[in-house]
């Protein structure tokens, strides 16, 4: 009878320790369940905020970015030249500097995104070398650069959309540029001529 006593008791014992290990592994099983909710919700939220802030920046920008990788490759292929290629002779009276790298700059309107996008020719005076044009363009090219980016900046659309505008805008720049390259000198370049104007 001893032994009959024994085995309901084990038996009893058997199945509580059954039931002790299924909530434990229960409870694992929804932490790592809910652990992966989570991670899904944040790859989820966070590839919506990437699409939402492509979709809200626009056009513009990809353009924007599409055109300074554009210039960067263009300052790339300029930088290879040699200085007897920066000029070319059009006649006896003047010499054309056609590698001045375009300048893309925002333009003074607030809250807007576009930008504007400027290449410029110098015309220089046959009284100067192809060869010493270029050796003084080129020691002084940063400053150009500089001044061009600080100008275009100031500008607002109005100020560039007609035909006298773009043709007081070509007088200052030429006028800025001799100060620049001949100071205190007589001009050598006759007039700034527009290789590229895009408004975007």
């Amino acid at each position: 009878m001893a032994d009959t006593d024994k085995k309901p008791k084990d038996t009893k014992e058997a199945v509580k320790t059954e039931k002790e290990g299924k909530p434990q592994q229960a409870g694992s099983k929804i932490s790592i369940l809910t652990w992966a909710i989570m991670a899904v919700v944040v790859v989820l939220f966070a590839g919506s905020g990437f699409m939402l802030g492509r979709l809200f920046a626009g056009p513009a920008q990809a353009q924007a970015e599409e055109s300074m990788q554009e210039e960067a490759q263009q300052d790339a292929r300029t930088e290879k030249k040699t200085v007897g290629d920066d000029t070319q002779k059009s006649n006896t009276n003047t010499w054309y500097y056609n590698d001045l790298e375009s300048v893309v700059v925002n333009p003074d309107e607030p809250g807007a995104t576009r930008y504007v996008r400027v290449g410029l020719t110098l015309e220089i005076s046959s009284e100067l070398t192809g060869m010493k044009a270029s050796e003084i363009i080129l020691a002084q090219k940063p400053l150009l650069i500089n001044w061009l980016n600080l100008y275009f900046k100031s500008l607002t659309l109005g100020q560039m959309q007609n035909d006298k505008d773009i043709q007081r805008i070509l007088s200052q720049i030429c006028d800025a540029f001799n100060e620049i390259l001949f100071p205190g000198a007589k001009p050598q370049i006759k007039r700034i001529l527009i290789r590229e104007f895009n408004i975007q």
